[in-house]
Formats: C-alpha cells, structure tokens, sequence
C-alpha cells in the first residue's frame, strides 16, 4: 500500500476540538471509496496518523543494516586516541 497515493476520507472522530470533524486514513487501492492524493493535497491536520505499536518499530529495525561498519569505528577509535574527543 502505498502511503502517499490511496487516502480514504473517513469519519473518525479528531481528538481535537478546533480541528476538521473529518480526517484523512490510509486506506488500500482496492477500498471502493478510495480517492487517490498525494499528501501535499491535504493539510497537515486534517491528516489521521496511523497508530504504530512496538512490533511495528521491532519490524523495521529488523531490516535496518548498519549505517557504520567496523572499520568507520575503528578509524574513530584511532582518531581519538591521538587527538582527544575534541579533535587538535
């Protein structure tokens, strides 16, 4: 499903008082009464955020790689050592 592309206009109740009565949900491409946008059609708050639960975070750092490999920390190891935290 792609975020950006399927929203559904839907009648969920916003928790804030002076916000649209309406807001926006992610919904699949199949959902009869989907309407494609992009999110730079709608306003910020009239968009509804999905709930994301500590399984949903497990998910995604489960395929996160290392953005740093053994040699980036060695070089720093390195560097620190002759130069201090700090640098010269």
């Amino acid at each position: 499903m792609l975020f950006e592309n399927f929203l559904n206009k839907s009648n969920v109740p916003n928790p804030k008082p002076d916000g649209p009565r309406q807001l926006w949900l992610v919904c699949s491409p199949g959902d009869p009464d989907a309407q494609e946008l992009t999110l730079d059609k709608i306003k910020s708050d009239e968009l509804c955020e999905p709930p994301v639960s500590m399984s949903d975070m497990l998910a995604a750092l489960a395929t996160q790689k290392p953005t740093v490999s053994e040699a980036d920390l060695l070089a720093q190891k390195k560097f620190t050592q002759e130069f201090g935290q700090e640098g010269s």
